[in-house]
């Protein structure tokens, strides 16, 4: 699972900072009367009760009403600005109502608004802040016997505003911009998280098909084979015992097969086990080499196979990619399962040739007596479906269907040599 974290600055309560900015506002207020950087006011502050509570309750006011600035925050600063702007008037010593919670109030909404709802309450609180501060500098004795006078005092305290504006404006887009950063990193998440999901469950689905097919072919054939021959022993039992001991010995020969086919496959589910003492499944998988094996397997099961291979089986057998072979292999066997079924004892042809860098697999049978039920089960069980599918996977095709006369079923697919399973992207674990 892909995890988040929450930045340290962005905390969940929107309390959490204001009471911050409450201490700082004390810790600063604190700073400045024992330091006696309020000069001959601090007497006349600290001896009187009333001025002190207009003071707490100002400030506990501010506090109160930047916990709203995430909601509000254009209401929320002309409130800290109003309510400065009173205490700076109220108190001896207007230095003391410039708190940390006036800063903090210009950065907060410089983090939430933009355009014009922006810079027009700064703006307001601009000027008010610079009238007062004037006016506070001009009340000084001596203020303006410095360079320039009066427009020199006023000229100097409009150029120190508007560079703390400036920085706490900057302050507060840098951390807006953080978080935009952030938010859009959460969605990319998000959307990395469940194209993630995605991709495993189209992978796992993928393998529970892949599966499920390997299964189908396994028991279709080998199975169907074994049922077969064991009913014909049973009708031979007395007057053939000789044929109905080749029946049921063929019969044992499918079921350890089936039995063999099976365990390869878990074997392939479960990659720890170690069947050669590595951790390695030594039991191939069938390739178009075995094919001719399938079909000795499967000639007592019919009146005649004719087989035609053109692909080389010696070994090797050249480009043809092993998904491929083994695919052609599936497709001839349930080919000849779907005949043993549905056509008994009818004549059957396999042929497999390669044509200009093109497996091409036929498999043929002729419409016996028993086989009327051939054409209204067609389509309706797994096999040619599967099958088709398979094909499918690798960019081939595969088609089914009776011969224009009506006397022969075939099963005719056509496999790219170099073909590759287009399968979803496997997700590492």
């Amino acid at each position: 699972m892909l995890r988040r974290f929450r930045p340290a600055w962005r905390p969940l309560n929107p309390a959490v900072l204001p009471i911050e900015m409450l201490l700082a506002t004390v810790v600063y207020a604190g700073f400045q009367l024992s330091t006696g950087m309020v000069g001959d006011t601090r007497d006349e502050l600290v001896g009187s009760p009333a001025l002190i509570a207009v003071s707490v309750v100002a400030i506990i006011a501010m506090t109160a009403v930047t916990c709203a600035r995430r909601s509000f925050p254009v209401t929320s600063y002309l409130t800290v600005v109003a309510i400065s702007v009173a205490l700076i008037l109220v108190l001896p010593d207007r230095t003391l109502g410039f708190t940390p919670l006036y800063w903090f109030a210009i950065a907060a909404l410089a983090i939430r608004v933009t355009g014009l709802r922006l810079f027009a309450p700064l703006t307001v609180g601009l000027i008010l802040e610079i009238a007062v501060s004037v006016d506070t500098r001009l009340s000084f004795p001596d203020a303006t016997a410095g360079p320039g006078g009066t427009i020199g005092v006023v000229a100097e305290q409009v150029a120190n505003l508007i560079i703390n504006y400036t920085v706490l404006i900057a302050l507060g887009k840098y951390i807006a911009r953080n978080r935009t950063q952030e938010l859009e990193n959460e969605a990319a998440l998000d959307r990395a998280e469940l194209e993630h999901r995605q991709q495993l469950d189209a992978a796992l689905d993928n393998e529970r098909r892949t599966m499920a097919r390997e299964l189908h072919d396994v028991a279709a054939h080998h199975l169907t084979g074994m049922l077969i021959q064991a009913k014909a022993s049973k009708t031979l039992i007395t007057s053939d015992p000789e044929q109905a001991r080749k029946l049921l010995t063929g019969a044992i020969g499918h079921g350890q097969r089936t039995l063999d086919s099976l365990r390869q496959i878990v074997g392939i589910l479960r990659p720890s086990t170690t069947d050669d003492g590595h951790g390695n499944n030594s039991a191939p998988q069938p390739m178009i080499a075995d094919i001719p094996g399938l079909i000795e397997q499967s000639r007592m099961s019919f009146a005649s196979i004719a087989v035609d291979i053109g692909v080389n089986t010696a070994g090797d057998t050249g480009d043809t990619d092993s998904a491929v072979q083994l695919t052609c292999y599936r497709i001839v066997q349930e080919a000849l399962s779907n005949a043993r079924r549905h056509a008994p004892n009818c004549d059957v042809t396999v042929q497999v040739s390669d044509r200009s860098s093109v497996i091409e697999v036929t498999v043929s049978n002729t419409i016996t007596s028993d086989a009327s039920g051939r054409r209204e089960s067609a389509g309706q069980g797994f096999g040619i479906p599967g099958m088709q599918e398979r094909a499918a996977l690798l960019g081939g095709t595969l088609d089914a269907g009776l011969s224009a006369d009506g006397t022969a079923w075939s099963v005719r697919a056509r496999l790219p040599v170099n073909g590759k399973i287009s399968r979803p992207l496997e997700v590492p674990a």
